[in-house]
């Protein structure tokens, strides 16, 4: 058995199955419990008009050099006055609608890692799991590593977070894995079926980027179309959570969940995480627990333009897409469920090696979301529409963050 790999054990406490191997903190399953959006709203639909258009002329600044458009709105428009050189304004909404329902032309990357997880474990272990990669994609068995160290933190830690579909049907051959500057590893099912297994997964990875993103989305509007789709489209397994308080549970994974929609939270932020890799942004998985009640909990952690962010798509789960969650500093994190930062873990699973200690997550420019419930948002005008935590409509301007 490999030693650094994760294996959870199950002890139950108040809404979580905690999981432990001889680690300072666990990496655990938790109950979905969204409890800072608003007061009692958990409303889904959007109530009321949506403001995107009454506030889109408050909300952005005109440019000055633009021509004014001055009509009596009480005339119907004089169709023999109309410039013929002017575009028609169905012509100009029909491009806006075709532009809003653009799709992406993402394409499948074998080896994503983020900056921060390399960062923490190392570049030999980074060596190693493309070498990995690269023997599983070829139908190989064995591979290149430095040592035996090396090997069995990347083979534990790796697989999961960096290519989940690895992590489901390849497993390390443990104490005879390691010989002479080389490891192997076996498939758990027939090579051939393998291979077709991971084309499928690859589908599916670029799937759902191609169907939530488009090509000229910033890292931000990349964040936020996740966010919302994984809002909307999984649900939390209940049945798992349950079942972790009578058994060990071994089939939960980053892969499971993308595939069955539907999962915990040590499958929900991994999946996220590697979605975003996969769509060029930098993230990775963070963890805690609760200092009150031991509740643990896993997230993802979210790097853009050299700041770091939490974000929590396990709990923004059948939430009605709140925005608690989305975007947190580390003082954030610790007010929605006391995870406090000196004892996260940030990229690894681990507290005392490889840990992630020297980030911060500080900037709270999306402090004004917190508590709010998303309605929609405008990606041509860096707007987001939401429920503020009192109940009213609000816009959120975020053409400051653009880079």
């Amino acid at each position: 058995m490999n030693r650094k790999k994760l294996l959870p054990v199950a002890a139950k406490t108040r809404g979580c199955r905690i999981s432990g191997v001889s680690i300072a903190i666990s990496i655990t399953i938790c109950l979905l419990l969204p409890v800072g959006c608003g007061s009692d709203n958990t409303q889904t639909e959007k109530p009321g008009a949506d403001p995107l258009a009454q506030a889109s002329a408050d909300a952005l600044t005109p440019d000055p050099g633009a021509d004014e458009a001055v009509q009596d709105s009480g005339d119907a428009p004089d169709e023999a006055a109309k410039d013929p050189g002017d575009a028609p304004d169905e012509q100009q909404d029909e491009g806006e609608k075709a532009k809003k329902e653009e799709k992406g032309h993402f394409s499948f990357q074998p080896v994503v890692i983020s900056s921060v997880f390399r960062e923490i474990m190392g570049e030999d272990m980074c060596e190693a799991y493309r070498n990995y990669v690269d023997a599983a994609l070829k139908g190989e068995n064995e591979f290149a590593v430095k040592d035996e160290e090396t090997y069995d933190w990347m083979i534990g830690q790796f697989p999961g977070v960096c290519f989940p579909v690895l992590e489901e049907y390849t497993e390390s051959d443990y104490a005879s894995a390691y010989h002479d500057g080389k490891a192997t590893f076996h498939y758990t099912i027939p090579q051939s079926e393998f291979a077709q297994k991971e084309a499928e997964f690859e589908d599916i990875v670029t799937g759902i980027l191609n169907e939530t993103m488009r090509d000229d989305y910033s890292e931000l509007e990349k964040v936020i179309a996740l966010y919302e789709y994984f809002c909307t489209k999984y649900t939390y397994d209940y049945e798992v959570y349950a079942e972790m308080g009578e058994r060990y549970v071994e089939e939960t994974s980053a892969y499971r969940f993308l595939t069955t929609d539907q999962g915990i939270c040590s499958e929900c932020a991994p999946a996220f995480s590697y979605l975003l890799l996969q769509a060029g942004v930098d993230a990775t998985t963070a963890g805690g627990n609760c200092p009150i009640n031991g509740e643990g909990h896993v997230w993802s952690y979210v790097t853009i333009g050299g700041k770091n962010y939490h974000v929590d798509p396990t709990y923004g789960m059948e939430s009605g897409v709140c925005l608690s969650y989305f975007m947190m500093t580390d003082e954030q994190r610790e007010k929605e469920d006391e995870y406090q930062k000196d004892e996260m873990c940030v990229g690894s699973h681990y507290k005392d090696e490889h840990n992630g200690d020297q980030y911060d997550a500080d900037d709270d420019s999306f402090a004004p979301l917190w508590g709010g419930y998303l309605t929609s948002w405008d990606p041509e005008k860096n707007l987001i529409c939401y429920i503020d935590k009192s109940g009213k409509e609000a816009v959120f301007n975020y053409s400051f963050f653009e880079q």
